[in-house]
């Protein structure tokens, strides 16, 4: 297609030079078994699997450790600190109203 577009010296295969986003798969992309290996987007690698798995298990340590750090100064004697809670306020045509009037006109 991209010959025939007169695109080719630009992108339609994977050579220095040409624009081109690579997406590995570990199978036929159209099977549900298919998993992407490796992402790059304008020559940089964005995602690679075996990076993911390290930063994945990074995390979970990081986490358990945290989690004995907690339990050990509550062991320890230290008070419980409750969740610290943010609520996002979902904006609806009523908040742009009060006593009949628009906020505007205010």
């Amino acid at each position: 297609p991209a010959t025939l577009l007169h695109l080719d010296q630009h992108m339609g295969s994977i050579k220095v030079g040409k624009d081109a986003d690579v997406v590995l798969w570990s199978d036929n992309p159209t099977s549900v078994y298919a998993r992407v290996e490796k992402t790059i987007v304008d020559g940089k690698l964005l995602y690679d699997a075996q990076d993911d798995i390290k930063l994945r298990d990074e995390m979970h340590r990081d986490r358990a450790r945290i989690i004995q750090e907690m339990i050990a100064e509550k062991n320890g004697g230290a008070p419980v600190r409750l969740p610290k809670v943010h609520h996002l306020h979902l904006w609806t045509c009523d908040d742009l109203i009060t006593d009949g009037s628009y906020l505007s006109e205010q």
